[in-house]
């Protein structure tokens, strides 16, 4: 009995130039899809970075009618003998849902003791933007003495995060955006020493005009212009003056210290016409890692996105709460 004879199929899997045309279809795919898979993701950080100034906008109002007061910026005693300073963020952990922390924090003893240093290393989400390249930064700072008037050097290290009260315009800032002559009232929302308090029933500007807490996001790193220029922005920040990063710490009085100059469009220079994502050293303005702006809670509580291309004098009316301005579209 003859046997056939099988014939193998020389055509059976992918050639080369098959397997070629799936993986260019393939990259294809991925390169049109990574932009939108970015977009999404990215809107869902800018999302919870607006969540976050929504509930530190309650918190502020949940505390002011409690105490019938908005919370300090900071606040200092003077004479330094007391040896008492903290700011704004410690008084707001009740309401954060951080009762455990409240109960920790003495806020009979300085901002540095070993005790409140160990809350104020504790990393919060709802202080973070999911924005912002480097999550659960720290901050180590070495303050000579007489950098908080009347106390002694310290150094110590705390838990960084991505909001900042804004204390007012400086007189130079002023005269830079708006116009000489600076004159007064120039404060922001909340009081800074020697007041300790203030309400919301006192911003006559109007809350829903006022600025309440924005992103000053990325400290201590330092950035200008969507660039890292140091990781760490102590004691100074290349090209800003005397500018630095200090109070890039959530519980650092120093986050409630900010008065306003400014800044050059690339992030430089000592004042200037840029307020919004130009860099996010001190007393420059308000810097976010989103496209074309950065996130701020208003006075009332409303959330805003501010676009970079907002008119600079509008944005230093907002800063004020008392000095009378008219915001124009």
């Amino acid at each position: 009995m003859a046997l056939k004879r099988v014939r193998k199929n020389s055509k059976s899997g992918f050639t080369l130039i098959e397997l070629l045309v799936v993986i260019a279809i393939i990259a294809i795919l991925i390169g049109l899809l990574l932009p939108a898979v970015q977009k999404v993701r990215e809107a869902a950080s800018r999302l919870q970075c607006s969540n976050n100034l929504k509930q530190l906008g309650l918190a502020f109002f949940n505390y002011e009618n409690t105490y019938q007061a908005l919370p300090p910026a900071y606040f200092v005693a003077f004479p330094p003998a007391a040896n008492l300073a903290y700011s704004w963020a410690p008084l707001m952990l009740p309401y954060l849902e951080q009762e455990n922390l409240y109960k920790q924090y003495n806020f009979n003893q300085m901002f540095n003791t070993a005790s409140n240093i160990a809350v104020l290393q504790t990393q919060l989400k709802v202080m973070q933007c999911p924005s912002t390249p480097t999550q659960n930064r720290s901050e180590t700072i070495s303050l000579p003495a007489g950098a908080i008037p009347g106390y002694p050097s310290a150094t110590f290290t705390t838990a960084a995060g991505d909001y900042s009260v804004i204390s007012g315009v400086t007189s130079a800032g002023w005269d830079s955006i708006v116009g000489p002559p600076a004159g007064g009232d120039r404060e922001g929302m909340l009081a800074t020493p020697p007041l300790k308090s203030s309400t919301i029933s006192g911003v006559s500007d109007g809350v829903s005009n006022t600025l309440l807490l924005v992103e000053l996001a990325g400290r201590p790193e330092a950035w200008q212009a969507n660039i890292r220029v140091a990781t760490n922005g102590f004691p100074v920040v290349p090209n800003s003056g005397n500018a630095n990063t200090v109070g890039a710490g959530w519980g650092n009085p120093y986050n409630g210290e900010n008065w306003v100059n400014g800044s050059l469009y690339d992030g430089t220079g000592i004042q200037g016409p840029c307020m919004i994502n130009c860099t996010n050293v001190n007393a420059r303005g308000i810097y976010g890692f989103h496209t074309n702006g950065a996130t701020v809670v208003m006075g009332d509580g409303s959330v805003r996105f501010l676009n970079t291309s907002m008119n600079p004098k509008n944005f230093v009316y907002m800063i004020t709460a008392k000095k009378g301005e008219i915001i124009s579209e």
